[in-house]
């Protein structure tokens, strides 16, 4: 007889998983139909200060005040621990592509002996042992940053880049480098042949740059830095966020300013640039809407991608790689894209001070507009399951302190299932291993029946809600409309009643409305207007 296990499961059924952490426990849950607790996973009562998810979804990593437990989540109804890691009141997580390390930062502390504690540690996940440690002030970039196979790492000191090989930290050291001047950040792209995009701000004039290296022309270290293999200078650059395209072929960032020097924007000025990895295409992404650009998202086919930008409401637009425009996709007050992992849905949204609107677009139709839409207002998390046919939402603390939860929507826009969590901080889906996408059905599918918990939730809110109407002041409610703010027709007193908003003088006490007065109108210029003021005046 086969394993039940092993039997295909339904399109939209698969089981996910996700966690949720909050003031005073963790605990992992299941996703569609289930939604229950994960067994072997207890809920873990206490201070729980991070947690995170390895990129393929097979290992989670909860710091806890007095150790950082790993457990295996490979299958998403069960889990066991792994082992717990000797490192207390981590402050952030991170771990490797494919989950073989961990990084965890702690806060900077001095040894008995006066010297500064090495609070950065690399992990390896399968023995539990520490590869590498070092001192790292600042938590703003303090991780390494490793290839997708894992083979390289890279940090930077400084203005030089340090690539590493993970296992051989210690024995080998430093294998290769970059040296230049004004190196503020850089990002490791994906893909078997990896590139690292460098950002060089401006200095004495010189304009700001993004370098793209091959790392394998920094292994080993040159005597002088190699000519990179794609360029783009700019100015207006104080910061700087890049976005690699899934295949490692091309990059987007958004270069902003701390103040806009024009005087049209409070909070500076931003622009789009797109380059290729092959030096063949690099420009700026010309949007035809002024104001700052909110989001930017790469589709994970890695051939086109969305901006959303312009003063509210703002304008989304779907670019091809070579930054033709595909679709516009309207005006609303929106400032969050995503597509879903097979790229063939993507929500739209407005978070923030923002209503909470999300629209679900399908790729394959965009003639259509939106397709579905959901009210997911005051969320500060909206994460795509693996599967492509979920969306979760959760509102957090300390942003909001009431309603804390996660709520769990179909694609269609159906809610499915609610967990209210007090005081929750943090929530997301298990990700999945690229290799285990499966490809999304060709018609979107039907919503499952929503869980008890979100039925007992929509039956509240539909009792509770109060009809919408004209605003009355508490003490006109429960009375009918005065006559004065009647139409004629309606028997109301219509324009016979004073206006006394109206410009006008009084006469002891007597309101006079303009021009009913002894004086005689004058239009300055007119003939006779300088005979009928003097006339006046007499």
């Amino acid at each position: 007889m086969s394993d039940p296990s092993a039997l295909p499961v339904p399109a939209g059924d698969a089981t996910t998983q996700w966690a949720y952490r909050a003031q005073k426990s963790i605990g992992l849950n299941t996703g569609s139909p289930s939604y229950t607790s994960v067994n072997g996973f207890d809920q873990v009562q206490g201070s729980t200060r991070v947690f995170q998810y390895s990129p393929d979804g097979s290992t989670f990593a909860a710091a806890m005040d007095d150790l950082t437990r790993l457990v295996d989540t490979r299958q998403a109804s069960t889990s066991s621990v792994k082992r717990d890691l000797p490192v207390p009141k981590v402050i952030e997580l991170q771990f490797s592509p494919k989950g073989g390390f961990l990084s965890t930062w702690e806060r900077p502390s001095k040894l008995q002996d006066g010297s500064n504690a090495r609070n950065l540690k690399i992990w390896d996940t399968e023995t539990g042992e520490p590869v590498a440690a070092f001192e790292r002030k600042s938590q703003e970039g303090c991780f390494f940053q490793f290839t997708a196979n894992e083979q390289y790492c890279v940090r930077q000191v400084s203005t030089e880049l340090q690539i590493y090989e993970p296992r051989h930290i210690a024995d080998k050291g430093v294998i290769g480098r970059l040296r230049l001047d004004g190196i503020t950040s850089f990002e490791v792209g994906p893909g078997d042949k990896p590139s690292i995009a460098v950002f060089c701000g401006e200095k004495k004039g010189a304009p700001a740059s993004v370098r793209v290296y091959s790392l394998a022309s920094l292994v080993p270290s040159p005597e002088n830095p190699p000519a990179p293999v794609s360029q783009k200078t700019f100015f207006k650059a104080d910061k700087i966020q890049i976005k690699w395209n899934k295949a490692g072929s091309a990059l987007l960032f958004m270069t902003s300013t701390d103040h806009d020097k024009t005087g049209k924007s409070y909070y500076g000025e931003t622009n789009l640039y797109l380059m290729s990895v092959r030096g063949d295409f690099d420009c700026r992404v010309a949007l035809d809407k002024e104001g700052p650009i909110h989001d930017f998202e790469w589709n994970p086919n890695s051939n086109e991608f969305i901006v959303i930008y312009g003063y509210m409401p703002a304008k989304a637009t779907l670019f091809s790689h070579r930054v033709n425009v595909i679709a516009e996709l309207g005006t609303q007050p929106r400032n969050f894209v995503a597509f879903n992992p097979q790229g063939r849905l993507f929500c739209v949204a407005g978070f923030g001070n923002l209503s909470g609107t999300l629209d679900i677009w399908d790729r394959q139709d965009l003639s259509k507009g939106k397709v579905y839409s959901m009210d997911a207002s005051n969320s500060s998390v909206c994460q795509w399951s693996p599967d492509g046919h979920f969306l979760l939402t959760a509102t957090l603390s300390p942003r909001l302190r009431v309603e804390n939860g996660v709520k769990i929507w179909h694609c269609t826009g159906d809610l499915v299932h609610v967990d209210m969590i007090d005081e929750l901080y943090q929530a997301g889906w298990r990700p999945g291993s690229n290799g285990a996408l499966e490809a999304f059905p060709a018609n979107i599918p039907t919503a499952p029946a929503p869980s008890a918990a979100a039925a007992s939730y929509l039956a509240t809110k539909a009792a509770t809600k109060r009809p919408t109407g004209t605003y009355r002041p508490p003490g006109a409610r429960g009375m009918g409309t005065p006559d004065i703010y009647k139409r004629v027709d309606e028997g109301g007193s219509g324009a016979s009643t004073p206006d006394l908003a109206r410009s006008g003088s009084q006469h002891n006490g007597t309101y006079q409305a303009p021009g009913s007065g002894n004086r005689k109108r004058a239009i300055p210029g007119a003939p006779g207007a300088a005979r009928n003021n003097n006339a006046g005046a007499n």
